[in-house]
């Protein structure tokens, strides 16, 4: 054991983070589940995915390959909770290894102390450099009270030589001394510069945040900062601005930055200096609600991006969403001018709070086709919430993501009731709502091919959305009727009247339906850019099971107008 760290902090922490190599484990003592429970709950969540593990938010963070195989992440023990207490109190960081690819992780061993007792020290992300240093960058809290707009704080930051955390170098890292929202990307460019993006904010009345990066070119011993970048909406809560940015180079001094706001897309900057300077912010066509994405480029040159594709109610008091109950991943082979699969990764389960968080993804190289993903969960069916975070490490193969069909992809349905094994069944809930949706690899034309039973009252609604739309859209009462014409322009619907053979196809801004083989209705589309989930809706009583499902996608690059 290192000096620094006493024997009550490393008995805390291992209590949290479950001690020896562990693969499930629960974070909230309300539920009981059992260790089958737990491997169920997990297995249930990812689709075009494989989830490794889960934990503790704060025992699994960013994970990073190491050269000989193993992963290694950071887990910590700090502040988190009370940020503004003014009393001492040690907070640490420890290193973790994983043998088996992320399924399960070794005991914690400690690596630091961060030398400020007072000051919050949030570990916000880490990155391991081309020349083996370990870099970890710290909220640095000073005082939060969000309801009088009263934001006090920095970024801290350590180096060590490596992983294993010899010769530790701390800084408060003075060129960006200003409060900022959590870390989402780290960036080594081909020639050698750190790039590190964050959004800060000055924490005067009616501020806003704004992007930027800190940069360095001696791997980490000092650092400068871009200039800011704004995203200007007449939107007055403390969240709008320019969030939590995220940034992938696109060629040699080239980079790209994607901005999380609340206006319902990323919006983007460019950088023609690696990352010294950055242009004037614009708004993109990749539909994201308000939350951040998480983005990579692979060894062949594609860039994979997760984020949130959804959209939903607001939250209440301001007029967004922060829809979150699916995360979704999308490939690029043209440096993000278009994007391809926008596929649901991550879903909302049975069970799961209609508020459910699948969030803050960030992505890493797993090898040539795969990639790790790490992300955290709150509001879900196993207890999690905020304070008490639940941590996922999934691993996603690029060639769900480059298809064009698929066929029966039960698992990849969003449904209020329990999945059968040959289909899907849906019936109204205590709401007296019943919907269930599914996502499909993304195409401006294509054609949907449903086999159905059942028997409902009046008609259900197909629908077509180039976003996820949970079911929460579709309840009496959960939102202001001023957002009813928000969502609506959000989705295209045929509406049905009989089970059987249904053909749902789209081509030159037309939708046709086709019922056991007879054209039953033809409509303009609101949505001109393409789609990429399908619902079904009807409200009432009955039963509708859902026998087969084939989706063809003729068409599948999504513009996202970026341009550079």
């Amino acid at each position: 054991m290192k000096k620094g760290i006493g024997l009550y902090a490393l008995a805390s922490f291992l209590l949290v983070a479950g001690g020896c190599a562990t693969q499930i484990e629960n974070t909230n003592p309300q539920i009981n589940h059992t260790p089958e429970e737990s491997l169920r709950l997990m297995k249930e969540k990812g689709v075009n995915c494989e989830v490794l593990s889960t934990n503790s938010n704060g025992a699994v963070t960013w994970v990073h390959p190491l050269p000989d195989g193993r992963l290694f992440t950071i887990a910590t023990m700090d502040k988190t909770h009370d940020y503004n207490n003014t009393l001492p109190c040690e907070q640490f960081l420890f290193g973790r290894i994983s043998e088996d690819g992320g399924k399960t992780w070794g005991a914690p061993y400690h690596l630091y102390t961060w030398p400020e007792q007072i000051t919050c020290m949030i570990c916000a992300g880490s990155m391991i450099d081309s020349k083996g240093h370990l870099h970890v960058f710290a909220l640095r809290i000073k005082r939060l009270d969000v309801g009088k707009n009263i934001l006090d704080g920095g970024i801290g930051y350590v180096r060590f030589d490596s992983y294993k955390g010899d010769n530790p170098i701390y800084s408060t890292m003075p060129c960006l001394d200003r409060y900022t929202g959590s870390l989402n990307s780290c960036l080594e460019t081909s020639n050698g510069r750190l790039v590190i993006p964050f959004s800060t904010i000055a924490g005067n009345q009616n501020s806003k945040f704004v992007s930027s990066v800190i940069y360095s070119d001696d791997y980490g011993l000092t650092w400068a900062a871009s200039n800011d970048i704004a995203v200007v909406s007449d939107e007055k809560d403390i969240e709008s601005g320019a969030v939590e940015p995220i940034v992938v180079e696109l060629e040699k001094n080239r980079l790209l930055m994607l901005i999380r706001t609340v206006l319902g897309t990323f919006w983007y900057s460019t950088s023609y200096d690696n990352g010294a300077t950055w242009a004037q912010a614009k708004p993109s066509k990749i539909i994201s609600s308000n939350a951040p994405g998480g983005i990579t480029r692979m060894p062949d040159g594609r860039i994979f991006l997760a984020w949130n594709n959804a959209f939903g109610h607001p939250l209440s008091g301001v007029r967004y969403s922060s829809a979150r109950q699916c995360l979704h991943g999308a490939i690029s082979d043209d440096n993000l001018r278009t994007l391809k699969g926008v596929r649901i990764l991550l879903k909302k389960r049975m069970g799961d709070s209609n508020h459910l968080h699948n969030a803050y993804p960030y992505v890493v190289n797993a090898g040539n086709n795969e990639l790790y993903l790490r992300t955290f969960e709150v509001a879900g069916k196993g207890g999690s919430r905020w304070g008490m975070e639940q941590s996922y490490l999934s691993k996603v193969s690029a060639d769900v993501l480059e298809e064009t069909e698929v066929h029966d992809n039960w698992k990849e349905w969003v449904c209020d009731v329990p999945a059968v094994e040959d289909g899907v069944e849906i019936r109204p809930t205590a709401e007296q709502v019943a919907y269930t949706i599914t996502s499909f690899p993304f195409a401006n034309s294509g054609e949907i091919t449903v086999e159905t039973e059942g028997k409902w009252d009046g008609e259900a609604q197909l629908l077509l959305s180039s976003c996820y739309l949970d079911r929460l859209n579709f309840m009496e009462n959960s939102r202001p009727k001023t957002w009813d014409d928000s969502i609506r322009a959000l989705y295209d619907a045929v509406a049905v009247s009989e089970p059987g053979l249904w053909k749902l196809t789209w081509k030159e801004g037309k939708i046709t339906l086709e019922v056991n083989g007879k054209t039953v209705q033809t409509a303009e589309m609101t949505l001109k850019n393409g789609v990429n989930h399908f619902g079904i809706l009807f409200k009432g009583n009955g039963l509708l099971k859902i026998k087969h499902f084939d989706a063809k996608s003729y068409d599948n690059r999504w513009n996202t107008g970026i341009e550079f």
